[in-house]
Parts: C-alpha cells; structure tokens; sequence
C-alpha cells in the first residue's frame, strides 16, 4: 500500500485568510426548497449538511434563485432559508457562500420564451415577473426597470436571448448603490461567510451598453459622444483610440462595480464573481478579467470548467474540453492569484466519482481549489429522476477525503523553470488580440506544449528585474508591448535572463515581416456584432471567429539576435514549437527531481519546506455516459451524464532522475507502485489506469 501519514508544520490547517484551503460543493436550491418554512424542507437542510460533512466538505456556495432580482418581493422567505441553511453547516464547521447574478433578470414576452427559459434554465429558478409588473418594480424608491443596459445599435433596452434576459448597467449610480445595499442586508440576514457576485460583464458583448452613464464617462475620457453603431472608424478600429479608451473604460467599470461592493462588506470578506477564461480573445468584448475583478476587491479567483470534465468527445452539443486547455485557463488564473496573495478555485461538473476524481485532480494538479458541483438542471430529465440521482457529498468524499489527511502533498509554491509572459495589451488593444486565430491561440499553444513537455510552468503579467525566479521567459505573438514593458526586458537581459520571441513583435531586435490587420473586413453594421445560435449559445461574429493571419514571409528558423534574446518570426502555432522547447529544455530552471519518461501525462512540480512534490495527471480519457438517460433528455445542454473516465496514452513505466527515492500515493487506485532504483535514479511502475500520481520527495 501507498505510504502516508507525513504530515508536517505546513499543513492547511492552519491556513488562515486569503491563502486557506477549502474543499468545496456547491448547494443547490429547488423549487421544492422554496416551499419555505415546511419541516420536510427543514430534514433536507440537515441531511444535506451532514452527508457535507461526512464528506470533508469546508465550504458550500449556494446556487439557486441566481437572478436574485426577480425575487425581490420574497427576500424575507429566501433570507431565511439561506440563514437556516448556514445555521446548519455551522453547526458542522462548514462554511456557506450565497452565488447569484447581481444585475440579470429574466423577462419574456411569449409563452414559447417562457417554456424556454423554465425548462432550459433550471439551475436558476428561472421565476421573473410579468413585464406589466416588473414595470412599476422599485427598490427604496428607485425604479428597477431604469438601470436596464441599452442596445448600442438603437437605443432599446438589451436583451439576452440566450437567457431570455435583460441586465442592469453596473455603471450607474443608482443601481450600484442598490446593490450594495442589498449585499449588506443579504449578509446580516443570513449570516453567510461569503459572497459571490456574478455577471458584471457585457455577456452581448460590444452590443452593451449605450446607457447615460456609460455615454458621459467616454465623453469624459475623449471628449467624443458615443458613435452610431454604423461608424467604422470607430466600432471595431484598433487604430482608433476613442476606441481603445472604449474598451478601457468598460472593464474600469467591473473593477469600479468591486471598489464599492467591497467597500460596504466585512474586512476581508470572501469575495467572489465570474470563472470565465480571462485570457481569451473573448475577454475584451465581455470585459471580464479576473486580474482587473481583484484589482477592484475580489480575492478569490474562480474559473468554472463548464461542460463535461474530461470531456465525452461523442457528442457535438454539449461542452468538451480538453484537460490542457482546462489546465492552460487555470494557469492565467493562478498568475491572477500569484500577484495578489490570494488562493483560486475551480467549478467542475460532474455526476458520478470518475469525473468528480478528475475534476479535483485537475486542480490539484495546480493547487487550486475544488468546486465540484453536479449540475441536474441542465441534463433535461424529470424531476423525479433528478432526485434520484447522486448529491455532491455523495460522490466526492473520497478526493476530498485523500487531500484532507494529505496536507503535505498540496502546499508548498509551484516551481517556475520558466515564465510565460500574458500580454493585457495585446489582448486589449490589438485587433490580433481580439481574434479567435490571433494572440490567444499562441499563448494558449504555448502554455499547452509546456505543460506536455514536462515544463513547470507559470503565467506572468510582468517582466522581472533579474533571472533569480525565472531564467528564461517566453514571448509568444506578443503584438503590441507599452514603453515600460519593452524597457524591463533590457533590464532583465542585463541580468541574465533569457528571452524567447516568437510571431508578431515589437521588441527592436526581433526583426520581422508581420503587418497585421487593425479592424475587421465587414459589409453591414450587423456583422460586427455577435449573435445567439439555437437561442441558447452565444456565437462570435464572424469576424472574430474567421478572420486569416496570413504568415509572414520570414524563414521560419531561431536565431539569437542579440544578447539573451532568441527569435523566430514564426507563431509557435505554426511551427515554432519545437524549437521553443528546445530552448526551454536548455535554459530553463534545472529541477532537483527530473521526469525523464513520462507518456501521457502532464507535469507540474511544487516544492515546500520538507519536499519536493510533482503531479502527474493523464492528459487524455475514455469516457463515457449514461445512454438510457441520454436518450430520454428532453432537450441538450451542456453536460452529459459521465459515468466513465478511464486514462489512455499512459504508460504504466515512469521513469525519474533523483537523489532520494519518492513516496509515490495515487489516489484512485488500490494496488501499491513498484518502485525500483537503478544507476538512472528509479522506475516507477504505476497500478493499471493510473489517472492521477503525486510523487513526494523528501528534502
């Protein structure tokens, strides 16, 4: 059997503030919940909390009733089943957070839009007003319906189509104010522990928002009123820098809407929003970036694997992704935590203990924090199916249950061999950076190749003064860099550090052909802005998913063009990679323990006070589902009913370079490792189906 039991002075448990360790589910709320007070609604709470605690569990966040502004004329009934419900996890050491939607509210005009909604957006109790009344619907004086974003092409109020719903403009003042006073009363009321505030993004993306507010701060920034939507010098024309000081001020505005809601809470109160993947192209119409969200005052970092985890890969409608690109959003996040010492956790969905296995291991693997949740409202089943299917605390328990009594194995700061430098201004203010084949693609192959190669890898916002944490730092299709940052990399060459560039760059030395678009090719004023497919997912204007980089004409070859500066005109997705890990691999930070044979998994290594730890995750699975189920569903959305998640690629033979032998624990499986040394360090062979290893060795 796997040895345990080397617990030391950095356990967890005495983690306090940002940088504690939780373990946690989300608390799902039903309709049936809503039947408040009732007593069989009472045994649901303690039965719920008890399996929570039987299961390690430290914290649940609470989902239900999310467009909590629909639920306005019942706050005191819901208030106090969210109480009740702390009160209960209390008793238990276990803490509750309430999530829910700060400023979306359903409305529909059809009975079609209604079925709609109720039938496909279950998790949120999808309960809203009738438009005649949500019309006269005021909070202390102030009429709801007046905080609606507006439509930048006609001046309507904006719609969401794929969650039949409006928002309000978290740039406004009344509503800002509003909000803050409900955040208060919600936490004095319910004595919850956390709070996560969701949704203050443009979700239609450059369609929001055209409110008085949002007019008057371009105008204060520029000078300028907010042009016609038909204005192509303007929409869309990275050249332009009205339009940049645009985007700017959209995500000032998320990062405003957390100044003021952080302000009005307990000190260092849990503070949470949105897990979307900040390093997307997408990231700029949504304005949504973690980094600036805890600049504002959010200090706990979540990304949320939607879809199935590891993805079934049979069926094209729900989301699948794969484990790397799960791994490469967490390492952007990670850097977000990084920079302000704070902690970051993940949501993962899942119905049964395989996928609930991988998705803790997914995290794990990068110490971040699990969220599992399943999420039965989307599999499209009757209700009484659905109760009949496994809880959260039914199914993770043993993951959750393994880190509990292995603190040693999940501490300690993840080794860095080399440093990958995340661009906000490419991203920001670059057409490239805004393009599904642009700058995303590149950072994301880049962070991808890494991890597969067995590279400890970390996201960095800025350049280092010296190569002390990382020696080599890489710059893949970094478009477009401010004076300050090309200026650091001069110190940092100065010092030793070694640079790798690669595609469109600024930097003197990094000669090149490149001459990128500035602004799409569109015909009509619509196809600048996205759309919504089969009414539930939300598309990208062609623009962003279609638009060609044309390759440069430059040899596609390294070169070393000045002192600490390695070059190749080429984006690392077509064709530079290999040669980035070539360079890596000679110039990266050695590690005291090296993989050498590893197939199929990837790699990330920690070191704490006593040892140094490394995990290996498989990178690829079969998988499969509950087909009876899903031949019943009454309509597809997004998950699928995982009852498989068995490792392929693998091999069984690990070998590894080291001094001291590891204690080698694999979580999901019963049978010992067999260790062997030999004059190349050890062999470790791994039980069958090996998902997950964590490798400790002893300083």
């Amino acid at each position: 059997m796997q040895q345990i039991g080397i617990r030391n002075e950095e356990s967890q448990d005495k983690a306090n503030g940002f940088l504690k360790h939780r373990r946690l589910i989300n608390w799902w709320v039903t309709w049936n919940d809503l039947n408040w007070p009732n007593y069989d609604g009472i045994e649901r709470i303690k039965r719920k909390a008890e399996k929570a605690a039987k299961a390690d569990v430290t914290t649940a966040i609470l989902f239900g009733a999310h467009f909590r502004w629909d639920y306005l004329p019942y706050f005191t009934l819901l208030h106090d089943y969210i109480a009740t419900v702390a009160e209960e996890l209390h008793k238990y050491g276990i803490e509750l957070y309430d999530r829910h939607s700060v400023n979306l509210i359903h409305r529909y005009d059809t009975r079609d839009e209604m079925r709609h909604v109720m039938l496909h957006s279950g998790p949120h109790l999808p309960f809203s007003p009738s438009r005649e009344a949500a019309a006269s619907w005021e909070y202390k004086g102030k009429r709801l319906n007046d905080w609606r974003m507006i439509d930048v092409r006609n001046g309507n109020h904006l719609y969401y189509p794929q969650y039949a719903a409006e928002g309000f403009c978290y740039n406004n003042p009344d509503y800002l104010e509003a909000y803050c006073d409900y955040a208060k009363r919600l936490v004095a009321d319910t004595g919850i522990d956390g709070l996560a505030s969701e949704d203050s993004v443009h979700y239609m993306h450059f369609l929001s928002c055209a409110c008085p507010y949002c007019k008057a701060e371009l105008k204060k920034r520029t000078g300028i009123d907010l042009p016609s939507a038909e204005d192509r010098n303007f929409w869309g024309n990275w050249d332009n820098p009205h339009w940049k000081a645009w985007i700017d001020m959209r995500y000032d505005t998320g990062k405003k809407f957390f100044e003021k809601l952080s302000g009005v809470l307990p000190k260092d109160y849990p503070l949470i929003t949105c897990g979307a993947n900040s390093a997307s192209y997408s990231s700029t119409g949504k304005a949504c970036d973690a980094r600036i969200f805890s600049e504002g005052g959010s200090n706990y970092v979540h990304s949320e694997m939607s879809g199935n985890t590891p993805p079934y890969k049979n069926d094209p409608v729900t989301a699948n992704i794969s484990i790397t690109d799960r791994m490469v959003n967490f390492s952007h996040h990670q850097a977000v935590a990084k920079e302000n010492g704070i902690r970051s956790f993940s949501t993962g969905y899942g119905f049964t203990e395989p996928s609930a296995n991988i998705i803790w291991a997914v995290n794990k693997a990068l110490d971040t924090d699990c969220l599992f949740s399943t999420l039965k409202a989307r599999l499209g089943l009757p209700d009484h199916m659905l109760e009949a299917l496994p809880d959260e605390a039914d199914v993770i328990g043993k993951a959750f249950k393994f880190e509990k009594e292995h603190p040693e194995l999940f501490c300690g700061d993840q080794i860095g061999q080399v440093g990958v430098y995340y661009s906000d201004e490419t991203r920001d203010h670059t057409f490239f950076g805004n393009l599904q084949k642009g700058y995303y693609k590149d950072y994301a192959r880049t962070v991808r190749e890494l991890f597969s190669a067995g590279i400890s890898t970390n996201t960095i916002f800025t350049i280092p003064k010296d190569a002390v944490e990382y020696p080599v730092i890489i710059l893949s299709s970094i478009a477009a860099m401010k004076d300050d940052e090309l200026a650091d990399i001069k110190v940092y060459v100065s010092n030793g550090g070694k640079i790798i560039v690669s595609g469109p760059s600024p930097i003197e030395q990094c000669k090149n052909s490149w001459n990128l678009p500035s602004k799409p090719e569109i015909k009509n004023t619509e196809d600048f802005f996205d759309t919504i497919a089969y009414g539930v997912w939300h598309k990208h204007a062609e623009w962003v998913l279609n638009t060609e980089i044309e390759p440069c004409s430059d040899p596609c070859e390294w070169k070393k063009v000045a002192d600490g500066i390695f070059y190749n005109p080429w984006r690392v997705s077509d064709g530079a990679a290999e040669g980035m890990i070539k360079l890596c691999s000679k110039y990266a930070k050695k590690m005291p323990v090296r993989i050498v044979d590893s197939e199929g998994y990837l790699i990330t290594a920690f070191k704490s006070e006593r040892g140094i730890i490394i995990h290996l995750l498989a990178e690829d699975y079969d998988t499969d589902i509950d087909h009876h189920l899903d031949e019943i569903r009454f309509h597809r959305s997004r998950v699928n009913f995982v009852n498989k998640a068995d490792p392929i690629g693998i091999s069984r033979k690990v070998q590894v370079e080291a001094d001291t032998e590891p204690q080698v624990f694999t979580p999901f499986n019963s049978e010992d490792t067999d260790v062997v040394h030999d004059e190349n360090g050890y062999t470790l062979s791994l039980p069958e189906k090996t998902a997950y290893a964590i490798l400790y060795f002893a300083l």
